[in-house]
C-alpha cells in the first residue's frame, strides 16, 4: 500500500459522499475542497473557511491549537495576491502528513514537533460497488 508525503499529497482529492447525493474531496494535505454540493460539478472549489481544528493540553497545562492540514502548495501565485486566506494559510498547522491511499477509508497521520501528540483522521466514502442503494448514502 502506497503512502503519499510531501509533494505527493499535492494532488489527492478523497472523495466523501454517496452516488449523487452530493462530495466534498478531502486533499492530501487534509484541507475540504471540491465542494460539489450545489447540483453542479465544482473541482477546485472552496468552500469559506471551512475546515477541521485541534485544541490539545499538555501535562503541563500549556494550550496548543492547529488547523488539522498541512502546508497549502498548490497555486501559490493565487491570481497575483498570495494564496486566499480561505485556504487556512497562515494559521497554526501541521508539518508533517502521511496519507496511505487506502478506498474507501482514508486515514491521514498529522505530526509537528510543536504539538504533544500525533492526530489521525479518519474519513470514510459509503460507497460499495454494485450496491446502488448504501452508495447513495447522503453522508460523509
Amino acid at each position: 500500500m502506497p503512502v503519499y508525503e510531501k509533494e505527493h499529497l499535492n494532488q489527492i482529492s478523497f472523495p466523501l459522499g454517496g452516488i449523487g447525493s452530493g462530495c466534498i474531496g478531502l486533499s492530501g494535505n487534509g484541507r475540504l475542497i471540491d465542494w460539489e454540493i450545489f447540483n453542479r460539478p465544482s473541482k477546485g472549489s472552496l468552500n469559506g473557511y471551512s475546515h477541521i481544528a485541534i485544541k490539545a493540553t499538555d501535562r503541563s497545562g500549556r494550550v496548543y491549537a492547529k488547523v488539522l492540514q498541512g502546508d497549502v502548495c498548490t497555486n501559490l501565485a493565487g491570481e497575483g495576491f498570495g494564496l486566499p486566506n480561505i485556504t487556512m494559510a497562515g494559521f497554526p498547522h501541521f508539518k508533517n502528513i502521511a496519507f496511505p491511499g487506502e478506498f474507501p477509508v482514508a486515514t491521514l497521520t498529522f505530526s509537528d514537533d510543536d504539538f504533544p501528540g500525533i492526530v489521525t483522521l479518519t474519513a470514510f466514502n459509503p460507497f460499495i460497488p454494485l450496491d446502488p442503494d448504501n452508495s447513495s448514502i447522503p453522508a460523509a
